[in-house]
């Protein structure tokens, strides 16, 4: 049974917490290639699949993905690397996507807004490297998805 929209909001929230809490965020990977699905939402774009524990990317190593191990990476790689690159390609998050592979799919920028504001609220900093700071990160995040409007 897939995801109801709000069990897929709940699961992202929790997915924002916990990557917050944990400096980690999960994703399905074999060699350099990520766990991808497509949209359910939009046609010909792709959603790649980030887990906030490693029990939920190994529930998904299955079918296609069956010889994908899970692996991590910080959150400062997911938000410089993955958010920003996977905005300038259009692509989409799923994030803590359930074995079914339904759940929520987020604009890149979005959830790393989301999460700049998680730390924020947690009182955590985080040492970005192409970035001279968190602030600044934001700033740049905001003023991305404002020039979209």
């Amino acid at each position: 049974m897939t995801q109801s929209a709000a069990d897929s909001e709940k699961s992202y929230k929790t997915f924002v917490k916990t990557i917050v809490e944990t400096n980690k965020v999960w994703g399905l990977a074999k060699d350099d290639t990520w766990a991808t699905s497509s949209s359910a939402e939009f046609e010909d774009t792709e959603v790649i699949l980030f887990w906030s524990d490693e029990a939920g990317a190994k529930a998904c190593a299955e079918d296609d993905w069956a010889d994908y191990m899970p692996e991590s990476i910080s959150v400062v790689e997911f938000l410089e690397n993955w958010c920003v690159g996977m905005y300038s390609d259009a692509l989409l998050v799923g994030p803590n996507w359930a074995a079914d592979l339904s759940g929520k799919e987020a604009e890149p920028l979005e959830v790393a807004l989301d999460v700049v504001q998680e730390l924020k609220e947690k009182g955590k900093t985080l040492e970005f490297t192409q970035y001279d700071s968190q602030q600044e990160f934001e700033e740049q995040v905001i003023e991305a998805l404002e020039g979209e409007e």
